[in-house]
């Protein structure tokens, strides 16, 4: 299967779980539509050949934050229900995200990064990366994670 249709398919999975998490009715489906679209964009990561990001895209935001995010609605009094109103400035914001999707993809196409070849990063070079350059962040998405495991843990005690 050539390249091209393994990235068309797998963007299709990324786009449709995007689609049933924005339009579905159901928290709980909601959530599980954001599973699948993150699982398509660690499919994303593999077409390009970044299999070290696309274990971390899995275990993180699928295997981690999603599993959080499903437990708290399961353990809310809410059930899960979502009442679905459409508000009259829908078709704006439609336009508005239609225009600045184009214009960024526009964006992109003109500077040349589409066609940048992939650059070889070693995940001992990525790791590197994150404990001396960019440990500040890092650790500040630890303690991000950490604040809302402690947010879902006083949700689910009361």
């Amino acid at each position: 299967m050539p390249a091209e249709a393994v990235f068309a398919v797998v963007a299709a999975m990324a786009l449709g779980g995007g689609w049933m998490a924005v339009a579905s009715g159901s928290l709980f489906r909601s959530a599980l539509g954001l599973m699948l679209s993150l699982m398509g964009i660690a499919g994303l990561f593999l077409v390009q050949r970044a299999e070290f990001l696309a274990v971390v895209q899995v275990l993180v935001y699928v295997g981690g934050v999603s599993v959080l995010i499903v437990f708290a609605i399961l353990l809310t009094e809410r059930g899960g229900a979502l009442r679905v109103t459409l508000n009259r400035l829908a078709p704006l914001a439609a336009i508005v995200g239609a225009a600045l999707a184009s214009g960024l993809a526009l964006a992109v196409q003109g500077s040349g990064l589409a066609d940048a070849p992939p650059a070889a990063v070693s995940a001992a070079d990525l790791g590197g990366a994150f404990l001396n350059q960019f440990l500040v962040p890092f650790e500040a998405v630890s303690l991000l994670l950490l604040v809302a495991l402690i947010g879902a843990l006083v949700i689910a005690r009361e």
